[in-house]
């Protein structure tokens, strides 16, 4: 059976046995063959923009005689996505996500997204939010030196509110710590010829201390 990283298995986490799913960026394949040895998908394929990281996917599934259609594809551009309900994509940044997901109709019969960015989370959640996704889930994971988060979005009229879109969910108390360490880290290397810039980080950090602890 494969294993995963801790960083992949927080994807799969959020997967259930009636998605119908289509692994964006899948790399060398491993989620996907994961998810497919341990029957937690109903439907998957595995999609690329890069060649070779699509044939190493191509020579890991066969390996383990696994049934899963891959697909050379720029984002979503040659992946039929009527039979899908489920996108999973991770491994870049949410500019590259945004642009991805940026095709209404490719998007029709997308119920659930399961997204795994490298970086601007509150634009994320605004722009997802504003495509008609709600931020469901979020779960923090520390692999290998460096903080991951997994969000779950689910098709719905609902909204977060402003502070979910800023600040997520918060709801691991390790990564909290972290978060504030970073920011303060940050406050630190702004010099105070830049007072208003040092003060609006101050305060940004008082609003995320005042986030975390409404959640405890």
């Amino acid at each position: 059976m494969t294993k995963l990283s801790k960083r992949l298995h927080s994807l799969a986490l959020f997967v259930n046995n009636q998605d119908c799913l289509a692994d964006i960026g899948c790399d060398h394949g491993y989620l996907s063959i994961y998810l497919k040895e341990n029957n937690l998908v109903k439907y998957i394929i595995a999609s690329d923009i890069n060649q070779n990281a699509l044939n190493s996917a191509i020579s890991n599934i066969n390996k383990r005689n696994l049934d899963i259609p891959t697909i050379l594809s720029d984002g979503l551009n040659n992946i039929d996505t009527t039979n899908l309900n489920t996108l999973l994509i991770s491994g870049m940044g949410t500019n590259t996500i945004l642009h991805i997901l940026n095709n209404k109709n490719k998007l029709k019969p997308i119920k659930k997204l399961i997204i795994q960015s490298n970086n601007d989370y509150e634009l994320l959640r605004k722009e997802l939010n504003n495509l008609g996704y709600y931020l469901e889930k979020e779960k923090y994971t520390y692999d290998k030196g460096k903080w991951y988060l997994t969000t779950l979005f689910i098709k719905s009229k609902k909204k977060n509110t402003l502070a979910e879109i800023k600040y997520g969910y918060l709801n691991n108390p390790e990564y909290n710590q972290y978060l504030i360490k970073q920011e303060h880290e940050i406050l630190k290397k702004i010099p105070f010829t830049k007072l208003k810039i040092k003060i609006q980080k101050y305060l940004n950090i008082k609003h995320i201390q005042k986030a975390i602890s409404k959640k405890k």
